[in-house]
């Protein structure tokens, strides 16, 4: 918990060091793959984790802080999902999986260096021209986990003449007046860890096309520092879903950001269109 305090106290204080300094915002969105990583030797001899998609969109902010130096914060409404199933070997369910459709609310939280690209000027008068930036960086990335869908299908539920059973997570422990027989449709997760902490790793290219703002392509790599709760859940049906494991997830993203100084927007527009009238003359 103490990781999202400081993150937050980081991110306040960068916003506020300089409120002059260029701001721009917009949408963003992205799509990439995530996978789950297993702790216990038990886990790993009998279940296997296969990738799985994951999409998100929001509202994207990139301050100038200094020169080169750009600080970038996220507001995201987040889609994830985890696929585990058996391992065909003795003593594993070659029948079971397990898929979870999860919900979160992101705050991806990335400092950043940019480079400038200079190419040769077009018009033939000499000099050069910034064509894009690149640049590499990183930080912090905070989760809230909102909801979770699951899917169960195993040998145990065959065996009772169930072909599956769809879930609703439940963040809370299970009491003497649930239901808590084969037929449950509740996955009680009572050491769910809602609040969750990743490391990014961002890099990307950042363009500004003549009569358009600031689009900003990158590739952005989340290493999950938390478990995504304290302990597995065990099922009315004896099957066991892993959530003792770290949710890693590497993703593309896509943002169009407007410069919120207004009047500096429209001293560069016209500058452009006198500078269109004087080649007319």
């Amino acid at each position: 918990m103490w990781r999202i305090w400081v993150s937050l106290i980081v991110i306040q204080y960068f916003f506020t060091f300089n409120s002059k300094a260029q701001l721009l915002v917009g949408p963003v969105a992205g799509v990439g793959v995530s996978k789950v990583f297993f702790f216990d030797k038990s886990i790993n001899d009998n279940f296997k984790s296969v990738p799985s998609v994951s999409l998100d969109g929001g509202i994207m902010g990139s301050l100038v802080v200094h020169k080169n130096f750009v600080l970038n914060a996220q507001l995201l409404y987040s889609y994830r999902s985890k696929r585990i199933e058996g391992l065909n070997q003795p003593n594993s369910d070659a029948q079971f999986k397990f898929t979870s459709n999860m919900h979160y609310i992101e705050l991806p939280i990335f400092y950043v260096l940019e480079f400038k690209s200079l190419s040769k000027n077009p018009t033939g008068h000499g000099g050069r021209v910034k064509t894009y930036n690149w640049f590499i960086g990183g930080g912090p990335t905070i989760s809230y986990w909102l909801s979770n869908k699951s899917t169960l299908r195993s040998s145990n539920l065959i065996e009772n003449g169930v072909d599956h059973i769809n879930y609703t997570g439940v963040f809370r422990a299970a009491t003497s007046a649930d239901d808590q027989t084969l037929s449950s449709t509740k996955e009680f997760i009572s050491d769910a860890n809602r609040f969750q902490f990743a490391i990014n790793i961002t890099g990307g290219i950042a363009f500004q096309p003549v009569g358009l703002h600031k689009i900003v392509t990158f590739a952005q790599v989340n290493i999950a520092q938390t478990f995504l709760a304290k302990s597995d859940v065990s099922l009315p049906s004896y099957d066991v879903d892993v959530l003792r494991a770290k949710n890693h997830s590497f993703k593309i993203s896509v943002a169009y950001l407007f410069d919120t100084k207004l009047e500096t927007s429209k001293k560069g527009k016209s500058t452009k269109s006198k500078d269109v009238q004087r080649k007319k003359r």
